[in-house]
């Protein structure tokens, strides 16, 4: 049975753990052993870490989670950790996209796979394979749905995510280039709101005093930061049209009660698990693709009751059928497909 480690019983652990490498399973019938160093406890990753254990349970892997609270030293740590502890592979969800390269090269030198899941590094030269959404496309996404919302005219504001992310990077590109097709749309300020709805709700605040009756839409590249700015704009008594990114359960339910026009699903226990699949596979000696890709589809008033069944009504037979639907998703390599 899958096994949690918390982080002092990581530390605990001694050299006597099997060693990881991609050339086989541990001997006998011990269970694979797979190390999980994620950027941050989010909503999106918390959502994520259910898929993880779901797909853990049903496949009898042993995983070993840590959180960077968004510090790359942090992470570093971690990662040398798991390494330390001759884990299997490592699923990475990296703080920034330029770091961990000393990390990586040990790993590789120790034969230990790194898998990278939901966040990019620059250099891929180390990885076994990447299971990655398109934030370029879902950074447009998200801000062509406001630019039709307001019929291509109006002031809009940008919350960004924590900067030099390549998730913000991303979507910063892809929302840029919408915005730059649309002549009529003015971008009146664009700032950190750090994933944080906190944050973002000060952010907002700000905004609001600073442009009186001037913004006509908020775009945020994530829905928790998207919650923070409906917050703000409620607690002002203004109704701001908002859209944000990921799907999760409190965006949904803006979306279906008009708080927010919409979001992108990136169904974190779904792309998560695909990780973990990936890293299970490559710790296996089992051929891998390189990359694979999660195409987040757009929720809207028209599609989210759907939607809200899988991620939130719903969702504990959902789980029970999410080790299945991912390894069919790997075969066809559609691996944001939901269709149990």
């Amino acid at each position: 049975m899958k096994k949690l480690l918390s982080t002092l019983t990581l530390l605990a652990l001694g050299a006597t753990a099997v060693s990881g490498c991609a050339s086989g399973a541990p001997a006998g019938d011990q269970p694979l052993r797979i190390g999980v160093s994620v950027y941050a406890n989010s909503s999106f990753i918390t959502q994520g870490h259910e898929g993880v254990d779901a797909y853990a349970e049903a496949n009898d892997i042993d995983v070993l989670w840590q959180a960077a609270d968004f510090d790359v030293n942090t992470q570093a740590t971690q990662v040398e950790q798991l390494i330390n502890q001759r884990v299997d592979a490592i699923l990475l969800a990296p703080v920034q996209p330029d770091s961990l390269a000393p990390q990586l090269a040990l790993a590789k030198e120790k034969g230990i796979p790194v898998i990278a899941v939901n966040a990019q590094l620059d250099d891929t030269s180390a990885l076994a394979s990447s299971v990655q959404p398109d934030d370029v496309v879902a950074g447009s996404q998200a801000a062509q749905m406001m630019i039709d919302h307001l019929g291509g005219s109006g002031n809009v504001v940008i919350l960004q995510g924590a900067l030099g992310s390549s998730f913000e990077i991303n979507r910063t590109n892809g929302m840029q280039e919408a915005i730059a097709k649309s002549p009529g749309i003015s971008v009146l300020a664009e700032d950190a709101g750090n994933w944080s709805r906190d944050d973002s709700i000060n952010l907002t605040r700000t905004w609001l005093n600073s442009f009186p009756g001037k913004i006509d839409g908020i775009i945020a590249q994530n829905d928790d930061m998207a919650l923070g700015a409906l917050q703000a704009t409620r607690e002002a008594g203004l109704s701001i049209p908002i859209v944000g990114i990921d799907g999760i359960e409190d965006a949904l339910n803006a979306v279906k009660d008009g708080g927010m026009i919409g979001t992108q699903l990136q169904h974190g226990r779904v792309e998560l698990a695909a990780g973990l699949a990936v890293a299970e596979r490559v710790a296996k000696g089992e051929s891998v693709e390189p990359l694979y890709t999660y195409l987040m589809p757009p929720v809207t008033s028209d599609n989210v009751d759907a939607v809200i069944a899988n991620v939130v009504t719903e969702k504990d037979a959902f789980l029970k059928g999410l080790p299945a639907l991912v390894d069919a998703n790997l075969e066809t390599g559609d691996i944001a497909n939901e269709k149990q």
